[in-house]
């Protein structure tokens, strides 16, 4: 390979672009017990803030003409520039209530309220409120409650992002009659519509991708409306007075978003039209002149729209103990600190809208295909810290722990959980990562820091299903893709 042979295949790609934000805001806080607004249980007033604020986002991206004609390697298809604003009104008012302090049963309650309106340039006027409680009927035990509406509005990329075609992952077309366990049949396929191809296309060679690689066209849209969040918490604090130094803290949540800003996804466009025959997904199905959708202008159309919604539901798990080694014997060994935090994953459903059995879907504890990065239904993480009898000196450890995952292969229930068992990455196993790092402070100005991640080298776990979701055959998002992982540092303040 020489230089000439590379100047000749390669070429540098340039964009250039900005984002400015403007805000005015202004805002009033207020101790309304001064007015007489306090309960007769209560040592301190109403707490109340109030305010107003306008908000404007702009963008702008120009590419070069080597980006916009799609002639970068691995580009997908074009990148073509975009440009655009959206301003916002607000007005909001927040107020804590005491209600009883220090009394039986009633160390301490109160109650949070929020309320905010909005009214968006692109999108129309939006309502979100708070109403929250909290009660510690004894100092070592707090119970906490909220119910709130939350709305995002869409923002400037998803609003005025360029179509342009990008990648998505298939294992065969499914109009292709040589992939028997893919093949939807001749009544889905065979036809003269755009989304269908003649018996001659639907058993050719060339019309599964053999990268297993599609196009899709994606893009913003300027008639996208805000979503719409409705959150349930539930929470217990626990600090017992008998164990100094350690306290635990449990919330369960159950989040729903309607009317989410996201795409409905190719993949889920196919299955609609050809398992269910719905006009609207098979009209987004643009094939070329030879049945493709992986070469040239054949394409699954997926810009951005309100699905159905997204919910989740969980309980995190926050753990802390500290203790004086000198308490345990060892004089002079400096103190152990313990924190723990954790998060069982109940559910992770997408709706998206489409009105069919397997519209919705939970991807708790699968990844892949309709699922993208793996979602354990356990991860957690452990740290140990050492306040070593040396002054400044402290070395801590942490364990990372992500459950198992199981690929996702969407039934026409809406189940997740039949995937083949000849597949070889049916299964993602559990991980199970361990650091050590350290912190020393030398002098008042200079502190060094050092540490390894990922102490045994794990390796992440592979599979040939990642796609276009991850890199390298596993997900960076989530699993240690770098292996063992040394680093230092010093701070030096003049």
């Amino acid at each position: 390979m020489t230089q000439e042979a590379l100047d000749y295949l390669q070429v540098p790609l340039v964009a250039t672009g900005w984002t400015t934000q403007q805000v005015v805001t202004g805002s009033l806080t207020a101790d309304l017990g001064a007015y007489g607004f306090k309960s007769p249980w209560a040592t301190r007033g109403v707490q109340a803030a109030f305010g107003a604020e306008y908000r404007r986002d702009a963008l702008d991206l120009t590419p070069d003409v080597s980006f916009t004609s799609g002639d970068g390697a691995g580009q997908g298809g074009p990148t073509n520039g975009l440009n655009g604003a959206n301003q916002v009104y607000d007005v909001f008012i927040e107020a804590q209530v005491p209600i009883a302090e220090g009394m039986a049963f009633a160390d301490q309650l109160s109650v949070d309220l929020a309320y905010r309106h909005s009214e968006y340039e692109l999108g129309g006027g939006t309502d979100s409120w708070k109403i929250g409680g909290d009660w510690a009927p004894v100092p070592s035990v707090r119970f906490r409650a909220s119910a709130q509406r939350a709305v995002r509005a869409p923002n400037v990329i998803e609003l005025f992002t360029a179509q342009g075609f990008n990648l998505f992952d298939m294992d065969a077309d499914p109009c292709d009659k040589n992939s028997a366990e893919t093949y939807v049949g001749d009544a889905a396929c065979i036809g003269n519509n755009p989304w269908q191809v003649s018996p001659d296309q639907s058993v050719s060679a060339g019309l599964s991708s053999p990268s297993g690689q599609y196009n899709f066209l994606q893009g913003g849209n300027t008639a996208l409306t805000p979503e719409r969040s409705d959150t349930l918490t539930f929470g217990v604090v626990f600090t017992p007075e008998f164990i100094p130094g350690f306290n635990l803290t449990i919330d369960y949540f159950d989040i729903k978003i309607d009317n989410l800003i996201s795409s409905v996804g190719a993949q889920n466009s196919l299955d609609a039209c050809y398992t269910a025959g719905l006009a609207a997904a098979c009209a987004n199905i643009q094939r070329n002149a030879n049945g493709q959708l992986w070469v040239g202008t054949g394409n699954v159309v997926d810009l951005n729209t309100n699905i159905g919604g997204l919910s989740t539901s969980g309980v995190d798990v926050a753990a802390n103990y500290s203790l004086d080694l000198a308490d345990l014997g060892w004089e002079g060994a400096g103190r152990l600190g313990f924190a723990m935090v954790g998060t069982w994953l109940s559910e992770l459903k997408t709706d998206t809208g489409l009105g069919f059995a397997n519209s919705e879907y939970d991807c708790a504890g699968f990844y892949a295909n309709q699922c993208g990065v793996p979602n354990p239904e356990w991860r957690h993480r452990l740290r140990v810290d050492w306040g070593t009898p040396i002054d400044g000196l402290n070395i801590n450890g942490t364990w990372r722990y992500y459950g198992s995952a199981e690929i996702a292969v969407l039934g026409a229930d809406g189940s997740l959980s039949n995937a083949p068992d000849t597949r070889l990455d049916r299964s993602l196993d559990a991980m199970n990562y361990f650091d050590l790092a350290g912190t020393w402070q030398m002098r008042d100005n200079i502190s060094v820091r050092a540490g390894v991640n990922n102490v045994f080298d794990t390796d992440p776990p592979l599979s040939y299903s990642v796609g276009t979701t991850g890199n390298n055959n596993t997900y960076p998002q989530l699993y240690n893709a770098m292996g063992r992982y040394f680093f230092f540092g010093v701070t030096a303040n003049f």
